[in-house]
C-alpha cells in the first residue's frame, strides 16, 4: 500500500491498517506527534562531558587561545594588540559528548473505565509514534498495562495493538499500581530513558523520577473533542477531533485489516477435534478436515461459498476403533485416510487401494499412536493412480491403485519404495507430486506422477545445514524446474534461499527472517513466489515478498496447528481455544470461521 509522504515515518505500522480507517487515524498522529516534544537524554552525571577539541572560535577565555596566538604575542607584541582590539584572536573551543538517552522507552497505559472508546484510540496513535521515536534513537521499545502484573510487551505484529485494546479492567490506577510499576522497573537491567505514563487522574507526582512524561486524555464536557495533555520538561495541550464512529468501532473492535472476515457461525459447531493433528485441505479448495478427540474419526466440512445462507455441511467419519490415522488425504471430494493396526495398514475410503501387511521399521518409520500426520500425495487420472507417503526418515513409499481394465504391471497389496533421504515432497498438481532428496551432498527435486518417477532432476544446491524444504505448485513442473526454497538456521533464526523458474539454477533470494519467524510455504504467482509466514506470537500470519513483509490477518488465541496447501492457496489453522480459520491466501479472504468444540453427546445431528 501506498501511504502519503506525510505518513512515510510511521508505514511499518500504518501497513497494519485498511486504507479505508487510515484518513482518521492518520491524522491522530499528526497532531499528536507535535507535541511530543524533544528525545529527553540522561547522564549520570547531570552535565554533558568534555571529548576533546572541536572547532575555532574568535571568541573564548583566553586559557583556550591558540598557541601560535601566544607566539605573534613574543614576537610582534603591537599586532597582538591590534588582534585583540579587533577581535581577530583565535580560540580553541572543546567538543562535548551529547546526551544520550538510555536505551529504553516505555510506555504505561491506563486500561480502567475512564480510558474507553475514543480515548483507547489515542493510546494506539500514541504506541506507534513511540514506537517510532525509540527507532530513530536506536534504542527498545515496551509497553505495558498499570492496572496489570508488571510486564513488557514488544510491538512486532498487530496482535500487540490487539492485545492493548483486549485490556480492559473496572479499577482506576491506583497509588498501589503505579508503586508496584515502581518498584519492578527499579529492579530491571537497563534502566528507562524515558517513562510515559498514559491515563486520567493518575496518581503520579509531577516531581517522580522514574516519570519522565504524564499524559492525560480526557473527553470534553460536552463530548464533542479528546483533551490531550503532556506533561515532561514542559507542558504541551492540544484539542484531538473525535474519530469517526464507524471507523473507530472497528478499530476498537481490532477489525484493522481488509481482510473480508467470514462471521463466526454462533449458531454452528463442529465436533470437538484433537489439538494435536493438523488440518487437512483439499487441493480443490472446498473441504477441510481434522481428527476428532476422543474418537476414531474425522470431521470433514465443506468451505461454504461468498454468498451461502445455509447451514455449513459437516460430516462426522468414523473408522474402526484400535486403529492409529498415519496421514488423511483428499481425491476431489472423496476424503480417506491410511491407517495402522499392529498387523496392516488398511486405505480406509480409499478406493482402487488394497490393504497390506505392515512395513517393518526399517523400511517404513511409523510414528507410535496419533503423535503427527505423515506427508501424503493421492494421485489419480483416468488410467493409473498411486498414493504417496513420506515417513519420519526421508522414506518415500508408494501403492498402485487398481484401475479398470487391469494391465498385467499393476503390483496391488504391495509397499512399493521409491526413494530414500527424501527431506521434503509436496503435491503440486493433480498428477504430478515433487519430492526433494539428498543425492550425495547435493539436493536434487524430482517429479513422480501417477505412473512412476519422471526422468527430470533438478539440482537445487548443497545439502549441508539444509533442515527443511518448501515447493511451489504450478504447471511450471510439467516441463521443467517450478520453485522451491530451502531452510537454512542461524542462531534460532530461520534464513530461505529461494529458487524461481527465471533465476534457475542460481537462488533468486536470500532472505533473512526476524527472530521467531518461521516460513509455512510459498505461494506462486506467475514467474515469481511470495512465502507464508506465522509471527513468533503464533497469531499473526504474513506474505514475504522481495524484503517486504504483508500482515494478512491474525487470530484471537495462539495457533498450535496450521496446514497450507499450495495448489488451492488455503492456509488452515487451529487455535488453542479449537477455532477454526481457513483463509485464501490468493484472494486475501477469510473462508471460514468455526468453532469444533461441540461434546460427542450433543453432535449426533452432524453424524
Amino acid at each position: 500500500m501506498q501511504l502519503p509522504q506525510a505518513l512515510e515515518p510511521w508505514s511499518e505500522w500504518l501497513g497494519w491498517f485498511a486504507p479505508e480507517l487510515l484518513p482518521g487515524f492518520a491524522d491522530l498522529l499528526g497532531r499528536i506527534n507535535s507535541v511530543l516534544g524533544p528525545l529527553r537524554g540522561r547522564q549520570q552525571n547531570g552535565v554533558p562531558e568534555p571529548d576533546g577539541l572541536g572547532d575555532l572560535q574568535r571568541r573564548g577565555p583566553y586559557e583556550r587561545l591558540l598557541s601560535s596566538e601566544w607566539l605573534l604575542a613574543e614576537e610582534v607584541p603591537d599586532e597582538f594588540l591590534r588582534r585583540a582590539a579587533g577581535g581577530e584572536h583565535l580560540f580553541v573551543a572543546p567538543q562535548y559528548r551529547a546526551h544520550q538517552a538510555n536505551a529504553l522507552i516505555v510506555v504505561l497505559f491506563d486500561a480502567g473505565p475512564l480510558q474507553l472508546g475514543a480515548s483507547r484510540l489515542v493510546h494506539v496513535a500514541l504506541l506507534i509514534l513511540l514506537a517510532r521515536r525509540a527507532r530513530e534513537a536506536g534504542a527498545q521499545f515496551r509497553w505495558g498495562i498499570l492496572q496489570a502484573t508488571p510486564r513488557l510487551y514488544e510491538l512486532d505484529s498487530v496482535a500487540q495493538i490487539k492485545r492493548l485494546l483486549d485490556q480492559r479492567v473496572f479499577a482506576c490506577v491506583s497509588a498501589a499500581h503505579w508503586q508496584a510499576w515502581r518498584e519492578w522497573l527499579g529492579q530491571q537491567e537497563l534502566a528507562a530513558g524515558e517513562c510515559w505514563a498514559v491515563g486520567q487522574r493518575l496518581p503520579i507526582d509531577a516531581n517522580d523520577p522514574l516519570c519522565s512524561h504524564r499524559v492525560q486524555v480526557q473527553r470534553d464536557l460536552d463530548g464533542s473533542a479528546l483533551s490531550f495533555e503532556v506533561l515532561g520538561s514542559g507542558r504541551a495541550r492540544l484539542q484531538l477531533p473525535m474519530p469517526d464512529n464507524a471507523a473507530a468501532m472497528g478499530l476498537l473492535r481490532g477489525e484493522f485489516d481488509s481482510v473480508q472476515a467470514a462471521p463466526v457461525r454462533h449458531d454452528e459447531a463442529a465436533p470437538r477435534v484433537a489439538l494435536t493433528l493438523p488440518p487437512v485441505i483439499s487441493s480443490a479448495g472446498n473441504y477441510v478436515a481434522l481428527a476428532l478427540l476422543g474418537q476414531p474419526g474425522a470431521v470433514v466440512i465443506k468451505l461454504p461459498t461468498e454468498q451461502q445462507k445455509k447451514k455449513i455441511e459437516i460430516r462426522r467419519h468414523l473408522w474402526a476403533a484400535g486403529r492409529s490415522p498415519l496421514s488423511m488425504a483428499f481425491l476431489s471430494r472423496t476424503f480417506g485416510a491410511v491407517l495402522s493396526d499392529e498387523q496392516q495398514l488398511v486405505f480406509w475410503k480409499m478406493s482402487g487401494l488394497v490393504n497390506v501387511p505392515r512395513p517393518g521399521i526399517e523400511q517404513l518409520k511409523i510414528p507410535p499412536g496419533t503423535a503427527s500426520l505423515l506427508p501424503t500425495a493421492w494421485l489419480r487420472s483416468r488410467d493409473a493412480g498411486r498414493l504417496y507417503l513420506l515417513d519420519t526418515q526421508g522414506h518415500l513409499a508408494f501403492w498402485t491403485m487398481r484401475v479398470y481394465p487391469l494391465r498385467a504391471d499393476q503390483e496391488l497389496g504391495k509397499t512399493h519404495f521409491l526413494a530414500d533421504r527424501v527431506l521434503g515432497m509436496a503435491k503440486v498438481e493433480h498428477e504430478t507430486l515433487v519430492y526433494v532428496r539428498n543425492e550425495r551432498g547435493q539436493l536434487q527435486a524430482h517429479t513422480a506422477g501417477v505412473n512412476g518417477g519422471g526422468l527430470d532432476r533438478f539440482v537445487v544446491g548443497a545439502a549441508e545445514g539444509v533442515s527443511q524444504v518448501l515447493i511451489a505448485a504450478g504447471f511450471a513442473w510439467r516441463h521443467g524446474f517450478g520453485a522451491c526454497a530451502l531452510l537454512t538456521v542461524n542462531k534460532g533464526s530461520e534464513s530461505w534461499r529461494l529458487l524461481t523458474p527465471a533465476s534457475y539454477p542460481a537462488p533468486h533470494e536470500q532472505s533473512s527472517l526476524a527472530p521467531g519467524w518461521r516460513g509455512l510455504g510459498l505461494v506462486r504467482k506467475d514467474e515469481s513466489c511470495s512465502m507464508l509466514l506465522m509471527g513468533p506470537d503464533q497469531q499473526t500470519f504474513a506474505l514475504y515478498f522481495e524484503g517486504r513483509q504483508e500482515v494478512l490477518f491474525s487470530t484471537s488465541h495462539p495457533v498450535v496447528k496450521s496446514s497450507f496447501c499450495p495448489i488451492s492457496g488455503l492456509l488452515a489453522v487451529l487455535t488453542g481455544a479449537r477455532e477454526l480459520l481457513v483463509y485464501s491466501v490468493r484472494q486475501r479472504k477469510m473462508r471460514l470461521q468455526l468453532f469444533c468444540n461441540l461434546a460427542p453427546e450433543k453432535d449426533a445431528a452432524h453424524a
